[in-house]
């Protein structure tokens, strides 16, 4: 990890910083890549691995994990429903870890509701090999 270009990283992440956009600063430190399929009713995000994201004993951490898959899930509220949604409860179950390479995570609906959405999230590698396993219960915040 090269500490110049972590902090370079930062400070272009931190100027780009716009609270309630795609832009936020972990999105734009973390290279987050995010494309929305209206039709479908999924959220696509994608990220590079990358060293910052690794836990003590070099894996992937399992908050990073999970932070990528929330986003995921809470952007496809927000954007089919329209409203800005908040997790209420989070389940993950991790199947393997990823060193290099990149990170798919695509979000879906399990069921919609008025206030309260299900989702679901699948992390997958660069060779599509299932990362992870992320279900999320979503309260949509009012207008």
């Amino acid at each position: 990890m090269d500490p110049k270009q972590l902090s370079e990283k930062a400070v272009k992440a931190a100027k780009n910083h716009q609270t309630g956009t795609d832009s936020t600063f972990l999105y734009s430190f973390l290279d987050f890549s995010f494309n929305y399929l209206q039709e479908e009713e999924k959220v696509k995000i994608t990220c590079p691995v990358t060293e910052v994201m690794f836990n003590p004993i070099g894996f992937l951490h399992g908050g990073i994990v999970m932070y990528i898959a929330d986003t995921a899930m809470a952007h496809l509220c927000a954007s089919v429903i329209g409203s800005p949604s908040v997790s209420l409860e989070v389940k993950t179950q991790f199947f393997r870890t990823s060193r290099e390479g990149t990170i798919e995570a695509e979000a879906y609906f399990t069921k919609r509701g008025g206030t309260i959405q299900f989702a679901e999230c699948i992390l997958k590698d660069d060779q599509q090999r299932e990362l992870a396993k992320v279900s999320g219960t979503f309260y949509t915040l009012g207008d």
